[in-house]
């Protein structure tokens, strides 16, 4: 199959972090025996290939000349924008116009509005925070949900999916278009073969999370700062990412504000074949988050053997079972999170029957799994 990926941006040598997760899907096409080609709406014309992948950048005109080879499209955060030239409404009516088969993804900013679901981003010291706020939520959705709307009167020519039952919910709460009716959860897939169970035990007092250096509320970072307060002595915390210097700067500053000695900041650029190895070198994954459509890195450190400790919000109980795979404590009760994470690290038994459990239920979502579900999905669609 010839796919076209449709994404708002794309990889590249210089910023490898934009849309990852859609790369690695592209990877995977090329792996299985397909062809790949992604469209990047852009007010400059480039072509450029990433690690296997043709990337074709340019004015939404020139885009839409380029699905007349397609088999099947992809969409990935293909957002609506003011200025014409970059705007993904012609790309839309294109693809319907001609019914051509369609995989849409929903992955979760493209259906959130920042009031409804992500007012922590709001502050209002940054004035770009509220412009920001405004444009998505009275510009970007309202066009987003005629989108929707569209294909979902399509049923026969597309597909959506979404990485969890509760992004379905929540992109039909803001939207208030069923597309779940239309829709297949597949999570996003985890490579069981680079991120490796190994027993972790001896180095369970060190906690490992791994997020944006960034103070935006969705990625907790703060959460994982006051953390420290309630555990032992004996813990230390490990806080990796990138970020830029502003944000990393208030993080330090928080981090003095609370007084903690066993907090260890990493500012750095990591590669995803980097994380195993950071994996290998802690014992607990605190996956801190207020707003997660699955919860990826968590997802990772499970396939490792990393017993995880995170809160029962959004789609977190689609992925651990608490007591089972890992440990969910109440929303952002810290007091708890650390009773959870004490118990694994003074329990030999408890901490080995987790990380196992964890290990297993990211096997039953291991990427050449789910890969395989999106390309089933695909051929069904070619086949009416």
């Amino acid at each position: 199959m010839k796919f076209y990926v449709l994404t708002g941006q794309y990889p590249n040598s210089e910023s490898p972090y934009r849309h990852m997760f859609v790369h690695t899907r592209s990877r995977w096409y090329l792996e299985m025996g397909h062809e790949v080609t992604v469209l990047v709406p852009s007010k400059r014309q480039n072509r450029y290939v990433y690690e296997g992948v043709t990337v074709i950048e340019g004015q939404v005109a020139e885009l839409t000349r380029e699905l007349d080879a397609a088999d099947v499209v992809c969409f990935h955060l293909l957002l609506h924008r003011i200025d014409k030239t970059i705007d993904a409404g012609p790309i839309y009516d294109h693809v319907l116009a001609n019914k051509l088969p369609t995989l849409f993804f929903i992955h979760g900013v493209e259906t959130q509005k920042i009031w409804k679901s992500r007012r922590g981003d709001l502050q209002w010291h940054r004035p770009l925070t509220i412009a920001r706020m405004m444009y998505r939520d009275f510009y970007l959705i309202r066009r987003m949900k005629e989108t929707l709307q569209q294909f979902l009167e399509s049923p026969e020519t597309c597909k959506f999916i979404a990485p969890s039952k509760w992004m379905f919910d929540e992109s039909q709460d803001t939207t208030g278009v069923p597309v779940g009716n239309n829709g297949v959860v597949i999570p996003n897939g985890i490579d069981t073969d680079l991120f490796r169970f190994t027993d972790r035990w001896q180095d369970r007092h060190k906690l490992l999370v791994i997020r944006p250096l960034t103070t935006q509320a969705k990625y907790a970072v703060d959460l994982f700062v006051e953390l420290g307060k309630f555990l032992g002595e004996k813990e230390s915390l490990h806080l990796y990412g990138n970020g830029s210097d502003s944000e990393v700067n208030r993080i330090k500053e928080h981090i003095s504000q609370v007084g903690l000695s066993i907090f260890n900041l990493h500012s750095q650029f990591i590669e995803n074949s980097q994380i195993p190895a950071l994996h290998q070198q802690h014992g607990v994954y605190c996956a801190v988050t207020r707003m997660d459509a699955q919860g990826v890195s968590m997802c990772e450190a499970m396939a490792s053997g990393l017993p995880c400790v995170s809160f029962d919000i959004t789609a977190i109980g689609e992925f651990i079972e608490s007591g089972s795979n890992g440990f969910l404590a109440k929303p952002y009760d810290l007091k708890a999170y650390a009773s959870f994470v004490s118990e694994l690290i003074e329990d030999r038994n408890l901490y080995s029957r987790i990380a196992e459990s964890a290990r297993n239920s990211m096997e039953q979502i291991d990427i050449q799994v789910t890969i395989q579900q999106e390309l089933d999905l695909a051929e069904s669609l070619l086949r009416k």
